[in-house]
């Protein structure tokens, strides 16, 4: 089993092979991630390039926050992206907080809902929000976790949830 780090590399490279062979479908996805953040298009595609747009993709600001946050390195507070969001979710009932303790407690008294980060804020969700983002809103690893994505961070429960969530990205 990849780790989330190797599947972004693979998917790099993946991309990278296909920039190079100036098929459209990857040119137009790294046009989108490039104007997205502003970036210059380069005249060549590398792999450190390829890593930025898929990390991009993902929901990240470039590969280094990626990896931070996908190795389970990421302090309290920091950055989380926009990972665990997917514009089809924007459609549905959520609640969102400013602070963590805010979130924690609208998820406990709320019944069976989940706590998602979100950049440096956190969405309290029902499951149709995270069946949107592909994962099974029933899959025993939110149980072991509490629900709550942050208080699991970095757990083999987490690392479970991220792969799904990779998998149903791409």
């Amino acid at each position: 089993m990849t780790t989330p780090i190797e599947e972004l590399k693979i998917r790099a490279r993946l991309l990278c092979n296909s920039l190079k062979k100036t098929d459209s479908t990857a040119q137009q996805r790294a046009a989108a991630a490039v104007k997205l953040q502003h970036w210059s298009m380069p005249s060549t595609w590398t792999l450190g390039r390829c890593l930025n747009i898929v990390s991009v993709e993902a929901g990240f600001d470039q590969w280094e926050h990626a990896r931070t946050v996908l190795s389970g390195a990421a302090a309290g507070g920091e950055n989380m992206g926009r990972f665990w969001y997917d514009k089809g979710c924007a459609h549905l009932l959520n609640h969102w907080f400013a602070s963590y303790p805010q979130a924690k407690e609208s998820l406990q008294l709320r019944g069976r809902r989940y706590l998602l980060p979100y950049e440096r804020q956190f969405i309290v969700a029902d499951a149709p929000f995270i069946e949107m983002l592909g994962i099974d809103a029933a899959a025993p690893a939110w149980t072991a976790i509490g629900f709550d994505l942050v208080a699991g961070y970095g757990s083999p429960a987490w690392r479970a949830l991220v792969d799904a969530r990779l998998q149903s990205h791409w």
